[in-house]
């Protein structure tokens, strides 16, 4: 029979009050039951443990050597109950997020400087990349949470409303568009256009939105990244659809018109996204609650 864990804490017990009695009082158990539990111990270690002087017990030199390790052991489980605790009342622990990149450049940034006044000595990652890698990291358990820019169609996944989004039509400075203020769909077609590469939310809404209204794109640069995509139109090479958020800074500056497309909706919902077999954190339910202004659309997931 092997030693275990109930048996050690009766050894470590008895061998720190040096008294079976008093281990017995501690642990709620019988002296016999003790010394039983003892009994086993020095079967399966093959020696004595204790020497009893009267009414105290004394380690011996094995002993001595057990109750160093089991001191080990249960200094260990003390700190994980300490540890376990923490992440509990989110005084510790991690949360690891992926987000597209609208989301994980140009909005998450703040929420995660929101969340780390509030939330300190919770260690956070962020890793930026295509909605299709988010949905990726989210089966191979690689992240907590997903941000994303399109809904995800997977049984496995579980996702809510993050934030309401607009996504607008660009053209550069220069622009012969640039003295209106809307556009018909179909004028796209005869116009050189810039799209961020397959796997991007905002690419998906496009494609889906144009192409019911008929309008096919006339792609003349395929690009990876939002900014990439920005500098692009903002040096003439074309125009191209992006997020509201995300053309702020180059609107006030002038390089960057912003239009809207007469009889297409071009509004969509960011979404938050998980495994719905994972286990959700105190860290990401707060993270969520945090980022949703405590709004119930995204606590009530869970």
């Amino acid at each position: 029979m092997e030693a275990n864990l109930n048996q050690l804490k009766v050894f470590h017990t008895a061998a720190k009050l040096q008294s079976f009695t008093h281990a017995a009082k501690a642990l709620f158990l019988t002296q016999p039951g003790i010394s039983k539990h003892i009994k086993d111990l020095e079967d399966y270690y093959g020696g004595r443990l204790f020497d009893r002087l009267g009414k105290k017990v004394v380690l011996t030199q094995a002993g001595e050597i057990l109750y160093a390790k089991t001191k080990i052991i249960f200094d260990i489980i003390d700190q994980l109950k300490i540890e376990i605790d923490e992440i509990h009342d989110l005084n510790g622990g991690s949360l690891n997020i992926g987000a597209s990149v609208t989301l994980g450049v140009y909005i998450l940034p703040h929420l995660l400087g929101k969340f780390r006044s509030l939330y300190p000595r919770i260690d956070v990652s962020l890793d930026i990349v295509l909605s299709r890698q988010v949905i990726d990291k989210i089966l191979d358990n690689s992240i907590d949470i997903g941000f994303l820019g399109a809904p995800v169609d997977d049984v496995r996944i579980n996702t809510g409303i993050f934030l309401k989004d607009e996504l607008v039509l660009i053209v550069p400075a220069g622009h012969k568009w640039v003295g209106r203020d809307t556009i018909e769909p179909s004028e796209l077609m005869a116009q050189p256009f810039i799209i961020s590469q397959q796997g991007s939310g905002t690419r998906h809404i496009i494609e889906e939105r144009l192409g019911r209204a008929g309008v096919v794109l006339q792609k003349s640069m395929e690009l990876g990244h939002t900014e990439a995509v920005k500098k692009a139109v903002e040096s003439g090479l074309g125009i191209s659809i992006l997020s509201k958020t995300v053309i702020k800074r180059e609107e006030q500056l002038g390089v960057i018109k912003a239009l809207r497309l007469a009889g297409i909706d071009l509004r969509r919902n960011f979404y938050f996204a998980y495994r719905k077999d994972k286990y959700i954190t105190n860290a990401a339910r707060a993270f969520l609650q945090c980022a949703a202004g405590g709004e119930a659309s995204t606590s009530e997931i869970f």
